[in-house]
Parts: C-alpha cells; sequence; structure tokens
C-alpha cells in the first residue's frame, strides 16, 4: 500500500478545492492506486498523483484522463477546469522540458520526461481494391447504419459466400466514413485463427501497443487487457476491422460499448449468436457490375469490342467477384487473345478451376480451405452438388440422395451456407449452387477417399432408389418446384 496522500484543504482556493474534489471523485470509484489507475488514464502514476496534490493545476489531459479512468463526468469536469484555468491564469504543465531533438521511443509512443503519453494514431488497414465497382445501395445503407447509431456504435457485420468481395466492401466502406474516425483505424485478419490460431488476447495486446500504450502499462491479466482495449474503442474515434472470422467466439471479445468507435466483422457466416449486431449480406455481382470489373481492369474498348464473349464469361464464373476479377487479369496480360477464346476455356466445366487462377490467388484453394473444415457428412451434402448440376439444391433432394432426415439435410445445408459454399435462394426451401461450386464438388466427388470407400457404389444406388419417389414428390410441393434436382 503506498503512502497515504498529504491531507488537503479545499477552501485554500480554487486549485485546492479542485483537487480535493478530484480525490474524491476517485474515492467514489473505489480508491484505486495511481498505478492501477495509470493503466487506463494512460498517464505515469507520478503525474495522476500530482494532478490531486493541490500544488497546481493539471493540464486540461490530465484531468480528463483522471475523471474518466474514475468513472467521471468528462464534460462537467472539462467546463470546471476552464472555469478554474481562468481565474488562475491557466493549467501549470506538468511535465519536465522535453530536448528539443527527442526522439519517438522504437515502440512509436511518445513519452515526455514525466511519463506523459501520447497516442500514436494507427494506420492499419490494408490497401482496398483500386478496381472496386458497384455495391453503391449496399454501401449506402452500411453507411447509414454507421451514422445513424444511437448512443453506443453497433457493430457491423458484413457476411455472404465465398469471394463475393466482403473485406474489399468493408475497406471502401472505411474509406468512405474515415472523417467520422480521425483517431486511425485498426485491422486483424482472423481468418487463421482457431485452435492454435490468434487469440482475441494476442489480438488485444498488438491493438494497443499501435494504440500507442507503453509494454509496462499493458496488463498481465488477459481481461484487465481487454478492458483496457474497449476503454481506449470507448474515448476514441476509431475504426476497426475484424476480417475472416468464423465463429461468435472469436470476435466476442474485441467488441465493447463504443459511442465513437466503429467495429465492422466479415465473416462467411452469419453468426447468429452476436446481438444488437446490424447486418449486410453481400450476394453475387449483377450482370453489369461483372462487365464493369472486366472491363476497368482489361480496358473499356476491349469489354465493347466483345461484348458478348465477355457476358459470356461472366455467366461462365456465376457472376463471382473473385472469379470475375481473376479472369479479368488474365484478359488484361494477355492482350493478343480475344476475350472469345478466354470464354471458351472456361467452358469446359472439368478445367474450370484450373482456369480460375492467377499468380497465387485462385479459387479452387479458397473453396477447398471451407471444404476441409467440413464434417465427412457435411461433405457428402457437398458431393451431391455435383451429381445434380442443376443449379440448386433442396433439404428433401439431399435427404432422399444420403438416407437421411430432412431435418438432418436442412441442418446440414444451413452449416454449409455457414462455410461459404451455398446460398439461400430466393424460393423457399431452395439454396442455390453456383457452377464454381458444382464444378468443384464434381472434382470432389471423384477423388477417392475413406468415407466414399466406407459406402460401396451399389448400396449408394440403392439407396437413392428408395428415396426417389419421395423426392420427386416432395420437391414438386414447393413453391415454384419441379422434380429435378
Amino acid at each position: 500500500m503506498g503512502r497515504p496522500e498529504r491531507p488537503l484543504d479545499g477552501s485554500t482556493g480554487p486549485i485546492a478545492a479542485f483537487a480535493h474534489d478530484l480525490r474524491v471523485l476517485r474515492n467514489r470509484a473505489g480508491n484505486p492506486s495511481y498505478r492501477e489507475l495509470a493503466r487506463t488514464a494512460l498517464f505515469a502514476p507520478s503525474v495522476l498523483s500530482s494532478a490531486a496534490s493541490g500544488h497546481r493545476l493539471p493540464t486540461l489531459a490530465v484531468t480528463l484522463a483522471f475523471v474518466s479512468a474514475c468513472g467521471g463526468d468528462r464534460a462537467a469536469w472539462e467546463r470546471r477546469w476552464r472555469s478554474v484555468a481562468g481565474q488562475t491564469g491557466g493549467g501549470g504543465e506538468e511535465r519536465a522540458p522535453a530536448p528539443p531533438t527527442a526522439e519517438a521511443p522504437p515502440d512509436g509512443v511518445h513519452a515526455l520526461a514525466s511519463g506523459v503519453i501520447r497516442l500514436a494514431r494507427p494506420a492499419q488497414l490494408p490497401m482496398g481494391s483500386r478496381t472496386f465497382v458497384g455495391r453503391e445501395g449496399d454501401l449506402a445503407d452500411a453507411a447509414e447504419m454507421i451514422g445513424s447509431s444511437g448512443p453506443v456504435k453497433v457493430p457491423l457485420l458484413v457476411s455472404g459466400p465465398i469471394g463475393v468481395g466482403k473485406t474489399a466492401f468493408a475497406l471502401r466502406l472505411a474509406e468512405e466514413v474515415a472523417a467520422d474516425f480521425p483517431d486511425g483505424q485498426l485491422y486483424a485478419d482472423l481468418g487463421g485463427s482457431g485452435t492454435g490460431g490468434r487469440s482475441a488476447n494476442g489480438i488485444v495486446r498488438g491493438f494497443l501497443r499501435a494504440l500507442g500504450v507503453p509494454a509496462h502499462l499493458v496488463p498481465d491479466d488477459p481481461m484487465q487487457r481487454i478492458g483496457l482495449y474497449r476503454s481506449l474503442l470507448a474515448e476514441r474515434k476509431l475504426f476497426v476491422l475484424l476480417a475472416g472470422v468464423s465463429d461468435e467466439g472469436q470476435v466476442r471479445p474485441l467488441l465493447g460499448q463504443a459511442p465513437h468507435s466503429q467495429v465492422v466483422v466479415t465473416s462467411r457466416a452469419r453468426l447468429l449468436g452476436l446481438e444488437d449486431t446490424n447486418r449486410v449480406e453481400l450476394d453475387t455481382f449483377s450482370r453489369k457490375e461483372s462487365m464493369a470489373l472486366i472491363g476497368r481492369i482489361a480496358g473499356p474498348a476491349r469489354v465493347r469490342a466483345e461484348h458478348d464473349a465477355t457476358d459470356t464469361i461472366a455467366e461462365l464464373c456465376g457472376d463471382l467477384p473473385l472469379a470475375i476479377n481473376i479472369v479479368g487479369r488474365k484478359i488484361a496480360a494477355r492482350p493478343e487473345w480475344a476475350i472469345a477464346y478466354t470464354a471458351g476455356q472456361l467452358a469446359d466445366r472439368e478445367r474450370l478451376m484450373d482456369s480460375l487462377c492467377v499468380g497465387d490467388v485462385n479459387v479452387r484453394d479458397r473453396f477447398t480451405a471451407a471444404y476441409e473444415h467440413l464434417s465427412p457428412t457435411e461433405r457428402e451434402a457437398v458431393h451431391h452438388f455435383g451429381q445434380s448440376g442443376a443449379g440448386w439444391t433442396t433439404s428433401i433432394g439431399v435427404a432422399a440422395a444420403m438416407g437421411i432426415m430432412i431435418e438432418t439435410a436442412d441442418e446440414l445445408l444451413e452449416s454449409v451456407v455457414d462455410a461459404g459454399l451455398l446460398q439461400r435462394a430466393n424460393v423457399a426451401g431452395r439454396y442455390a449452387v453456383s457452377r464454381l461450386v458444382s464444378a468443384f464438388a464434381s472434382e470432389r466427388q471423384r477423388e477417392p477417399g475413406p468415407f466414399a470407400a466406407a459406402v460401396p457404389m451399389a448400396g449408394h444406388r440403392a439407396r437413392k432408389n428408395a428415396f426417389e419417389s419421395l423426392r420427386h414428390e416432395a420437391v414438386r410441393t414447393l413453391p415454384g418446384g419441379s422434380s429435378e434436382g
């Protein structure tokens, strides 16, 4: 326990009264030590102690940090500070003169001799796409959600299937609302997280360092560390992008009561367990947007010259932004080739996945990463997509093909939706299967595996025949249904 503070007579003048009431505020907060306050206020303990000594009026920055750490009313204390400063000739600076050529410490924190910390302004967002097209309506909706928040800014979830451009959308949104978040941007890609991956505490530690908190003021206790991060989120105007989130548990510790900071989450899954969340669900491009992106990358003149071939490419790519971007770059790299030649390559379904690759970016890898996280039963449901080739499926059809209950099939398909490999169709009971996912599923179905070996083909055919009449009859009862698929 530290030494007791020297008694202070608040009646001896405005500065003494000011310091006295700071002490009262601290006592009401549970009388934390100045070292404990320093972890949240981000000023050295000696500076906070001096603020309540009554020797001189502390600076406004120190006062507001002290008040915030004790849960006081910042606005009321700022008015009072200005009143006292006007009576006494201003707030004395509580720092020793810094050398005129003082350099910032290697961790990026600007610390003056007294321990006063000036936080860094992070700019962690990766480079956005210079060929971004479309999404005007979704961007307008998202910006309105951010701007119309009440006393606390609600997290925004951007979801959608693999390759739909969720992170690119979030980065463009960050550009459009940047003026509202002048204190900087934080970014973490959680796509590689999970067992053995980055933990929320590890991400928070990095965020605190990016915000300029020196190592000795970062709490050792994980909950205190998250608490400090949330406190900074509440006090500042930050844009925080958490990309590639796979489940609610990954991101929940990184959310807090933030009246001024905006957290944006991107995920293939809908993360239905997150309450009080604004949501934007992205779909594939419209045909106009697909054509515009190819023109932006490969040149509008080439698109105008081969409009029909370009339209065919968009159709073969299922208007998926990732696939359209890859093909556009391949067209741009070979100006001597006709666009119709590329369309011909994509028309070969068995080579489609091979064609959708440029450099280290390819569609197959994205699909494979999601597929490998599925259970064996969910994978067999995906194999069904490659069999039907109908562009859609239903839980009834999958149940018939796999010999399982319809409710079980529905749960499987919902899991595949959250994996980013399937979308709900605009007809009740149906799920849209893109041409690309169907081609990928066909590839996987042809590969030998332990699950396939465990189900003899003859038995599989018998099982399908046993449920054939059920499938045809049940699918026909769906709105707009037919007996196909």
